[in-house]
Formats: C-alpha cells, sequence, structure tokens
C-alpha cells in the first residue's frame, strides 16, 4: 500500500513510510476486529495525509483483538507537521463509520471496484 501511495505523490519515500507504520503497530495493534484493521504512521515523508483502502484477497494474521484476521486495511499516512488533533478526528470519524454494521457489510460485499468506492464514499 505504502509503494501506491509514493507512486501517487502521498509519499516521498515507501520505506522510510513504512518503518513509521511498524514502529506505531509495535506498540499496540491496530487490527480492531471485524476482520478490519486502521495502521497508521507520522513521517516527515509524508507530503499529504491521506487514508488509503485495501480489501486484501487473502486474510492476514494481524494480532487483532478479536483475534480474527485481517481483510480489510485502512492505512492512514499523516505528514509529521500535522497536529495530532488531525489524525486522531480522521481516526474518530472513520472508527465511527467502522461501528455502522451497514457501512462494514457494504465493505464485506463490495466485490468491484465502483463498489468498494461507493462503500466508501462517506
Amino acid at each position: 500500500m505504502s509503494e501506491k501511495l509514493y507512486e501517487n505523490g502521498f509519499i516521498n519515500e515507501a520505506e522510510t513510510f513504512q518503518t513509521a507504520v511498524f514502529e506505531r503497530e509495535a506498540h499496540m495493534t491496530t487490527g480492531i476486529g471485524n476482520n478490519l484493521a486502521i495502521p497508521h504512521g507520522k513521517s516527515e515523508t509524508v507530503q499529504e495525509s491521506t487514508v488509503a483502502f485495501a480489501k486484501l484477497k487473502q486474510p492476514v494474521e494481524w494480532g487483532s483483538l478479536d483475534q480474527k484476521p485481517v481483510k480489510f486495511v485502512f492505512l492512514l499516512a499523516i505528514k509529521a507537521a500535522d497536529k495530532g488533533e488531525e489524525h486522531l478526528r480522521v481516526l474518530a470519524e472513520l472508527s465511527e463509520k467502522l461501528m455502522d454494521d451497514e457501512f462494514v457489510a457494504q465493505l464485506k460485499e463490495a466485490s468491484t471496484r465502483e463498489a468498494i468506492v461507493n462503500a466508501l464514499a462517506f
């Protein structure tokens, strides 16, 4: 996912950003349960804060709170210069959306890129 962020100009260096994400993950899992994870990294390499989404072809063991593998990943890339409130606001909005069973069901049922984009339009 970080390579896609790099290709699209959101980050300058994928490896440095990945390190920031892995360091954050080492503190506490971002696998929130229900096959969902919200990894995030704050780094100087981030040019524009953004959220990337991936629906994985195969579930991945993540050490999630409910011990279930992850199939849906929301990756937050946060500029180092952004104040903490901004990324906490984005996390809060995303978390609220992920508590909506209908929203999560739409994501899980989406089988095309268009269906995923429509489900994520919030």
